[in-house]
């Protein structure tokens, strides 16, 4: 998104919040800018147009605000705990000669929580009554921690993230340099 992009975005959002004035507005182009350079003018437009058809607030939205709009409709395509449940007992109940089938038939994030066509076998030799409570609860909590992680992850822009492994990366280095010493 350009500057002068940014800026129709600030003057729309002016128009729509009379009552927000803004008080240096070179330094607020500027920080929206800088806030929400890796979108687009359209998603951020149509991001404000979400906020002012969906929210009850008086207030105009932050950056932080309507990105968390973008990602709401996004994230409306994630399956549900339940949902991803209900897949998984169904790949269970014909796990006991086609696991591996049934595991590569689940969507990416589900086999993640899953762990393996292996997992299917083994529950699907399991009690009934585990399969339905403990391993259900166990299956539940894991995809919704791998989940949320997802959210997060897709939320934070490449850039970002690039720039965390590497962060992330140097303090694993200086550990191991630390451990040899």
């Amino acid at each position: 998104m350009t500057l002068e992009e940014t800026k129709k975005i600030l003057m729309t959002t002016n128009a729509l919040f009379p009552q927000w004035k803004v008080e240096n507005p070179a330094e607020t182009i500027q920080a929206w800018h800088w806030a929400l350079e890796e979108y687009t003018a359209e998603m951020v437009m149509a991001a404000l147009q979400i906020f002012v058809k969906t929210s009850n607030s008086a207030f105009a939205p932050s950056p932080s605000e309507l990105i968390e709009c973008m990602h709401k409709v996004k994230d409306n395509n994630n399956l549900s705990e339940n949902e991803a449940w209900a897949l998984v007992k169904k790949a269970i109940q014909d796990g006991n000669y086609h696991s591996e089938e049934r595991f590569n038939e689940l969507p990416p994030i589900v086999q993640k929580a899953v762990g393996g066509s292996n997992m299917i076998r083994q529950w699907a030799m399991s009690d009934t009554d585990e399969v339905n409570t403990v391993i259900a609860s166990n299956f539940q909590r894991t995809y919704r921690t791998l989940l949320s992680r997802q959210e997060f992850s897709d939320r934070v822009p490449e850039r970002l993230q690039d720039i965390a492994r590497g962060i992330s990366d140097k303090v694993s280095g200086e550990r191991m340099i630390e451990q040899d010493v």
